[in-house]
């Protein structure tokens, strides 16, 4: 199957809800020192702002519950091909900054993937790559992506 033209328009509760059940079927796939400190997670929420994506959450410390704020940028690259999640911004109690040391230290965490690279302060999901492992192809480019509250939505053409 290739896909030449697509639109995706999502709110973020059924982002939430699809990543929650990928979440569950995945999980046991991650390093044990991985699954231990995920479980230090909690209260997590994603939200869609104007032109980013918000995640919050508490990670237990001891006793303790430190809450986080993440800002997300999302952009295809220049090619089209490759999606850029760029964690823009993170603040976790008396800690602010960019998000290359968070996904430095995630990087070592996260199972490897063809297609899916993590550098500096972006993920990036190359979707031609992604897709032929499950069969797809992509004959299309991405062309935009539109981040409003509430909504995300997708074009590819």
């Amino acid at each position: 199957m290739t896909i030449h033209t697509l639109s995706l328009s999502l709110t973020d509760k059924e982002v939430v809800a699809a990543v929650e059940r990928m979440w569950e079927m995945q999980k046991t796939n991650l390093p044990a020192e991985a699954q231990g400190q995920i479980k230090n997670i909690k209260d997590v929420n994603l939200v869609f702002g104007q032109g980013e994506i918000v995640l919050t959450g508490k990670f237990v410390m001891g006793f303790l519950p430190v809450p986080f704020e993440g800002r997300c940028e999302l952009t295809p690259d220049a090619g089209g091909e490759t999606l850029v999640i760029r964690l823009a911004k993170v603040k976790a109690s008396f800690f602010s900054g960019g998000g290359e040391a968070i996904l430095s230290a995630l990087s070592n965490q996260i199972p490897q993937m063809p297609g899916l690279t993590i550098a500096g302060d972006a993920i990036r999901l190359h979707f031609p790559t992604l897709l032929a492992n499950k069969e797809f192809k992509m004959g299309g480019k991405i062309r935009s992506i539109d981040i409003r509250p509430g909504q995300l939505t997708f074009a590819i053409a």
